[in-house]
């Protein structure tokens, strides 16, 4: 385990019944939550991974992991979040900051959601 040198703070919506987590700093990462269970965690973090992205999972929770789907200026819909990779430095940066974010988003995401239940995208949940 490593600690982050950065804390981060997160958006979390639903979009077309799928949960989206945003990353509110540089660069912007755009995180899905596909669900799984601990039966089928495995093949779906297998699956995931063959997408050729990063893949998040929670250190002792099975029934999720994190993909990310986008950052930066999502196609010139955010341009004040557009980020130009000039070299392999500013794209090492940039790799290491959405894989930092993707790890803090699974913690987020487990505490915030699914033990506290404090999650607004879950809330309906409680009321119905």
């Amino acid at each position: 385990m490593f600690t982050s040198k950065f804390v981060y703070s997160f958006e979390i919506e639903q979009c077309d019944g799928h949960t989206l987590i945003t990353a509110q700093q540089w660069p912007w990462a755009v995180l899905q939550v596909v669900p799984a269970t601990p039966a089928t965690f495995d093949a779906v973090v297998a699956q995931c991974k063959e997408r050729e992205g990063f893949v998040a999972t929670h250190g002792t929770d099975r029934t999720f992991c994190i993909v990310q789907i986008s950052s930066g200026d999502q196609g010139g819909r955010y341009p004040d979040r557009h980020i130009d990779i000039f070299g392999q430095e500013t794209a090492r940066k940039y790799l290491d900051a959405v894989q930092d974010q993707m790890a803090q988003a699974a913690v987020w995401y487990y505490t915030n959601c699914l033990v506290t239940d404090c999650c607004p995208v879950h809330a309906k949940k409680f009321y119905e």
